[in-house]
């Protein structure tokens, strides 16, 4: 890691460290190995993974100097790395640091990033396998193992591509909703009849296809 990395790094780490409240002396020891100590296992994996993504942008050309004084990138790269901090779900994990390599690349208005990276916050990695599942529903099937359904809804082949949601409707549904209550997919509900067609088509929404591009590799 050059030392031009590493100050950036330290600038992130820094910042969001700030964020964290006060606590009593209860809660600081048990999130003492989170918060506090800089060798932590879940710190220093962000960490590194971090320096990662950075040495990435940096051989395809992008300059650390100048996104370590870009306002919006390091904003964006705090904020992903507070929230890091908070979970150990991996998919969760890989979308934050990937909203780190696609915000120098992406188009995307920086609030709009600002209010994708609260969705990630918010959802647990169901929502991101949910989501990235109705937008090509296709492509988690082989050919040999797609069904032929000439009917049916979205539930349907849902549950085919993750058997594990077969007795979760409740769970699923829900998730649903919020992906809806978001405007990241196109309908309220998983259970409407479509047609062979229509049961294979894309189900997100325009904005739903940005926060996606915006948290994958």
């Amino acid at each position: 890691m050059n030392e031009k990395t590493k100050e950036t790094i330290y600038a992130m780490a820094k910042g969001a460290a700030g964020t964290v409240p006060v606590a009593g002396p209860m809660l600081s020891e048990l999130f003492g190995v989170a918060f506090a100590d800089p060798a932590s296992k879940r710190r220093t994996e962000i960490l590194e993974e971090m320096d990662r993504r950075l040495h990435a942008l940096e051989q395809k050309g992008f300059n650390i100097s100048e996104l370590a004084d870009n306002q919006e990138f390091l904003t964006i790269a705090m904020q992903a790395y507070s929230i890091a901090l908070k979970t150990h779900q991996k998919d969760k994990r890989v979308a934050l640091m990937n909203s780190i390599s696609n915000t120098p690349k992406l188009g995307i208005e920086e609030n709009e990033k600002l209010m994708f990276l609260n969705y990630i916050d918010q959802f647990n990695e169901w929502h991101l396998k949910i989501l990235s599942f109705l937008n090509s529903p296709e492509s988690y099937f082989a050919a040999e193992t797609r069904p032929n359904l000439f009917s049916g809804g979205k539930a349907t082949i849902l549950v085919l591509a993750f058997p594990e949601l077969g007795d979760r409707r409740d769970f699923y549904d829900q998730i649903a909703r919020d992906l809806k209550n978001r405007d990241l997919i196109a309908y309220d509900t998983l259970h409407n009849t479509m047609s062979e067609t229509g049961l294979w088509q894309s189900g997100t929404t325009e904005g739903g296809k940005r926060f996606l591009e915006f948290i994958s590799e």
